[in-house]
């Protein structure tokens, strides 16, 4: 047999370890779908570890997670996170939490995969494109990550940092901004926003420095270098400083791969004006009803 050949099947049948690390709030109807998730990988080969950073949830978010903690699954309490009026910074602390977890513990699984536990649980990657996207990093050296695309468009562009699109390093503060001027919000949604997702929506993998996308696959020794704290975590999104942290130690990149998919929350992705303004709405009557409990 080609040497080639045995070196293929290790990669195909050996067990793969994956650490899951995710924050979850108000996540009630999606952590079942989570757990589940973690069993279909398993079914695999796979062998799973998650911990999940959990605070201020009005659901039974908490409640779920404490009753799947075992060998498999654990809780992190990050109520610390409630502190921060800054959502970057807020979720920059929570995810060094979890890193910071881990390291103690000692990342000895193969891979990290960082993932979202809300409604990008709706339709997860399959555990044959997980499986195809760890053997790409097994492969390829020059990456230290695999993130997701999604369907019907890429969503996460807040989270990109590619060549040619360096106008995405302001994007956070110019959204911002935008907010306070609601009759033109659409129409920098259209320019900004939607124009970009469309484009980064590829057939083809995409390298980049970084991305995220709800769903991101890392080399378990890159991952550990990495630091998701920065002096401009107030103004960049807490994945974009930790990928360009481990890309300036290890000199790797990131690849966005077309077969590893998500579908897209609805509410980031392309939509009418009558749409938009109808979801805003909605999304204001939500936050005002949750601050009421």
């Amino acid at each position: 047999m080609d040497p080639r050949d045995v070196a293929n099947m290790g990669v195909d049948n050996a067990s793969i370890r994956l650490l899951f690390l995710c924050l979850a709030r108000d996540c009630e109807d999606t952590i079942p779908l989570f757990i589940a998730y973690l069993k279909s990988l398993e079914s695999c080969g796979f062998s799973c570890i998650a911990i999940i950073g959990e605070n201020g949830s009005s659901d039974k978010t908490r409640d779920l997670i404490e009753q799947a903690a075992g060998p498999q699954i654990s809780l992190l309490d990050t109520a610390f996170m409630a502190g921060c009026k800054s959502r970057l910074i807020r979720m920059a602390k929570g995810r060094q939490a979890l890193l910071d977890v881990a390291r103690a513990r000692g990342i000895g699984n193969d891979y990290v995969c960082v993932m979202d536990l809300d409604n990008v649980m709706a339709m997860p990657p399959a555990p044959a494109a997980v499986r195809a996207a760890i053997r790409r990093l097994q492969t390829d050296t020059t990456l230290f990550a695999i993130g997701a695309t999604s369907f019907p468009v890429y969503y996460d562009v807040l989270s990109l940092r590619v060549e040619g699109l360096e106008f995405l390093s302001n994007l956070y503060k110019e959204t911002t901004d935008a907010k306070k001027r609601p009759f033109s919000y659409y129409r920098f949604h259209q320019e900004r926003i939607y124009k970009y997702q469309r484009l980064m929506t590829s057939a083809t993998p995409v390298f980049c420095a970084s991305s995220f996308n709800g769903f991101c696959l890392y080399n378990a020794a890159d991952f550990s270098t990495g630091s998701y704290r920065a002096r401009d975590e107030a103004e960049v999104c807490e994945h974009v400083n930790f990928n360009l942290s481990i890309a300036a130690i290890t000199g790797k990149k990131m690849m966005i791969a077309p077969g590893l998919v998500i579908h897209a929350p609805k509410d980031h992705i392309p939509v009418s004006f009558l749409r938009f303004c109808s979801d805003r709405i909605w999304e204001r009557l939500t936050i005002s009803r949750m601050k009421q409990r």
